[in-house]
């Protein structure tokens, strides 16, 4: 994996996990492009179901203040852990072991960028959402991003939130919504 843009641009990651499906440079480079020119910088970003971590590392990279990672995989998070050290983030971001919808139950940052990126299989959608908006740690206008398979259609709004974007790229379909509150 190589890192699209920003401070650590063209740098890649040495930590190689079998069985993990990164978001694609493609995909990474649209999303970043959608939130338009300086849209990661100060934020705080959520990285759910982080796998590789490719969302948040690319945030941190392209100016994100503090980003967090949440991934189930204990070689996963040791991989982040330590791509946060090569990349010099080491003091921008945390990793959390566990399932999504728990771990945000207990977040205690908020964030104004949000990325979810389960297994194709999974449909959690809308109950981590909806715990993300009862949690009250989303800002106001926050961007929650949604990558899945093309196959599945998100819906137009879940409570708290509307959608504003929807992009395919091959399989991949990616669904932004604003936070309302």
């Amino acid at each position: 994996m190589r890192i699209g843009g920003g401070e650590a641009g063209g740098r890649r990651l040495q930590h190689h996990l079998k069985g993990i499906r990164p978001t694609s440079g493609r995909v990474r480079l649209a999303l970043f492009s959608m939130l338009g020119p300086g849209g990661a910088e100060g934020r705080r970003v959520l990285d759910l179901y982080a796998g590789t971590g490719a969302f948040g590392l690319e945030a941190l990279s392209r100016g994100a203040a503090w980003a967090e990672f949440v991934e189930r995989d204990e070689k996963a998070c040791r991989a982040i852990r330590a791509a946060l050290a090569d990349l010099g983030f080491g003091e921008r971001g945390v990793v959390h072991r566990g399932a999504a919808a728990a771990v945000v139950r207990r977040l205690e940052a908020d964030f104004d960028l949000v990325f979810a990126d389960p297994p194709y299989d999974d449909d959690p959608f809308a109950e981590v959402f909806g715990l993300l908006v009862e949690s009250g740690r989303l800002v106001p206008g926050a961007r929650v991003i949604a990558e899945h398979s093309k196959r599945r259609v998100l819906p137009e709004a879940l409570p708290g939130l509307r959608q504003i974007d929807r992009r395919l790229y091959g399989d991949t379909a990616v669904t932004v919504y604003r936070f309302e509150g």
